[in-house]
């Protein structure tokens, strides 16, 4: 039976969270500054900030564990020696692991400017 580390949709679901995670995030900003901009003297300390950056969070958590879950499933299987099936096997939870670990990344990276950035400049 296939561990869930070793699916195939794995490969594309890291980085289509960080897509629906960057897209939440720019159009929650746009619509947030449309409707009733926060002043400009309070900085970065707005409840749009604060909101944004909690979902960052959350997401850069998600993607950090799930890259950690493939992690440990790719341990359990069987070395890529054995045969064609196990190389391809550790392969698709290798690269999942390396991309989880990149979307998390990539999300913590986009989501500094939350820290330091009034949400409508």
């Amino acid at each position: 039976m296939k561990t869930l580390a070793e699916r195939p949709w794995q490969l594309v679901l890291g980085l289509g969270v960080w897509a629906l995670w960057f897209l939440a995030v720019y159009v929650g900003v746009s619509v947030a500054c449309a409707v009733g901009p926060p002043p400009a003297a309070q900085g970065p300390f707005t409840a749009v900030n604060a909101g944004l950056l909690a979902l960052t969070l959350a997401t850069a958590a998600g993607l950090g564990w799930a890259a950690v879950a493939c992690a440990r499933s790719m341990r359990r299987l069987p070395p890529a020696s054995l045969s064609p099936e196990a190389s391809r096997r550790r392969f698709v939870a290798g690269a999942s692991v390396a991309l989880y670990g990149a979307a998390s990344v990539a999300t913590g990276f986009v989501g500094i400017p939350l820290l330091v950035l009034p949400p409508c400049v």
